[in-house]
């Protein structure tokens, strides 16, 4: 009897090595994941961007100017900068189209390109995309698009757009890819955002 109890104790004390071994192996996989975010953030303050707002507290939004979900998330956000004090980084990359590189490139090489985005968006049409005209992609702004995609397929894993990338107050870095979400859970969204 002693040595059947002696046999269950150790194999409990070994099924209970196990789940905290399992738990240890998730905590690892979750903690890597945030470090890699966290990189990634680090790695956003470089990327080729247009910024709108002057706020503390600051997002990353890669769009595609032929995005449709891109194109509503960008009127959606708009009138949140000033009540959320926000610093929106535009981050352009261009796939979706056969002319999502050539509008991309051609906000990149504006005089004014806030000005430019904001008129792409203005005259943004369901049918051709972004309303700026295409232009022929100089090596220097490949290069950036480039970059901005393998910053954009870090964030998700495979090209994909609209993406916002923002950290929380509490130091996590979040990655939304689910669109162009409601205003209501944008402001959510917003509120969590550190400042």
């Amino acid at each position: 009897m002693r040595a059947a109890c002696l046999s269950l104790g150790l194999a409990l004390v070994l099924i209970l090595g196990l789940i905290g071994s399992a738990a240890g192996a998730q905590v690892a996989p979750a903690a890597a994941k945030q470090a890699r975010r966290l990189a990634l953030y680090r790695a956003l303050a470089g990327a080729t961007a247009i910024t709108e707002g002057q706020g503390p507290r600051v997002v990353y939004d890669f769009f595609d100017p032929n995005c449709p979900y891109c194109h509503i998330l960008y009127e959606r956000l708009q009138g949140l900068i000033g009540p959320y004090h926000l610093t929106v980084h535009e981050i352009p990359v261009g796939y979706l189209t056969s002319s999502s590189m050539g509008k991309a490139a051609a906000l990149l090489e504006a005089s004014h390109k806030h000005a430019a985005l904001r008129a792409l968006e203005a005259h943004y049409s369901w049918k051709t995309g972004g309303s700026i005209a295409p232009r022929p992609v100089t090596p220097a702004v490949r290069r950036e698009l480039a970059r901005n995609l393998r910053l954009d397929t870090l964030a998700a894993g495979f090209p994909l757009v609209p993406i916002l990338v923002y950290q929380k107050a509490d130091g996590t870095i979040r990655i939304m890819n689910s669109g162009a979400p409601p205003v209501w859970a944008l402001k959510q969204i917003l509120a969590a955002v550190k400042d």
